[in-house]
């Protein structure tokens, strides 16, 4: 049976989103992502007609500040590179994300709020890729110390994670330990999850 992989020698565009997180002080990080998407043939442009080589198609940079309880506090833009100059409009359209909380519900709100003729697909896409990247850079810095169990309770909303994926489900035995936790009982199974 012929794989799916053997179709690999035609490639056309590649898309490639990748994400970085930052310390920004003692109670916030920076979470940096770039979506770069890159043409690989030769094609016609469809208002012209002339043939268009290959190339950057995207190459899009945005900037979070998170501070406590995944709350977004600043943005940056860089549209490196963009197919109509149209596209720079859209260098603001995430205003509304100030203030916002990174938690559940988050892509819904960005698709309701940013997306459609209100926002960049694109921008939109990167953010919504970056949005659970952060809650793991996040956590990664604030437990790059020891912390109290008030102290977790006062950066991180667990509801985030629960029913998040089937290890994090409602019912599962790591929301049950991390409970356990929380309510100063931790378990004795010593297992830990990330």
């Amino acid at each position: 049976m012929k794989g799916l992989e053997s179709y690999r020698q035609g490639a056309i565009h590649t898309r490639n989103i990748s994400i970085a997180t930052y310390r920004a002080g003692d109670e916030a990080i920076m979470i940096e992502g770039t979506l770069r998407d890159d043409r690989l043939i030769e094609i016609y442009s469809l208002t012209t007609g002339e043939m268009m080589p290959p190339g950057i198609v995207h190459d899009i940079t945005l900037r979070l500040l998170v501070g406590q309880r995944l709350e977004v506090k600043e943005f940056e833009v860089e549209m490196n590179h963009v197919p109509r100059e149209e596209c720079r409009e859209m260098l603001s359209s995430l205003e509304p994300l100030v203030g916002r909380r990174i938690s559940q519900g988050f892509t819904l709100w960005v698709k309701k709020t940013l997306g459609g003729p209100k926002g960049c697909t694109h921008l939109n896409e990167l953010l919504i890729a970056m949005a659970p990247a952060s809650v793991q850079g996040f956590w990664s810095a604030t437990v790059s110390r020891p912390l109290t169990l008030s102290e977790v309770s006062a950066v991180f909303d667990a509801k985030y994670l629960v029913d998040s994926c089937r290890v994090w489900r409602e019912d599962g035995p790591l929301v049950q330990e991390f409970r356990n936790t929380l309510e100063g009982n931790p378990s004795s199974s010593g297992k830990r999850g990330d």
